[in-house]
């Protein structure tokens, strides 16, 4: 009998390793795949979301900055299309700041202002 509750003390203590070393493993692979340390070492993005805009319950607006090109993007359940590819001028509404010194600045343009003055080009 204490050979038998010895040996299902040690299957229990082996599943409890193999849990926690998939645990580990998935916390090591996740963080990678996250934009952590996945991909060439010292490499910069060239890709990111610069405003995002839910129009539904599952779809979404994006404005993507991509090598230095500037994309409209949709997304739904069905995947991304792309909307609009914005002009140079347009694209550096997106990144210009208001100025700190209390002149009078470019404030970046607003995603509803960037939408309704698309709407007006069709």
């Amino acid at each position: 009998m204490p050979k038998d509750i010895l040996s299902l003390l040690g299957v229990l203590l082996i599943l409890l390793l193999v849990l926690g070393g998939c645990w580990l493993f998935t916390r090591w692979a996740g963080s990678g795949l996250a934009g952590g340390s996945f991909g060439p070492a010292g490499r910069e993005r060239r890709m990111r979301v610069v405003e995002r805009l839910a129009v539904g319950r599952d779809q979404t607006l994006l404005v993507v900055e991509l090598a230095g090109r500037y994309l409209l993007l949709g997304s739904s359940p069905s995947g991304f299309s792309l909307l609009a590819e914005l002009t140079e001028e347009e694209g550096a509404l997106w990144n210009s700041t208001p100025a700190s010194d209390g002149r009078p600045g470019r404030a970046p343009l607003d995603f509803q202002d960037w939408m309704r003055k698309f709407r007006e080009k069709k």
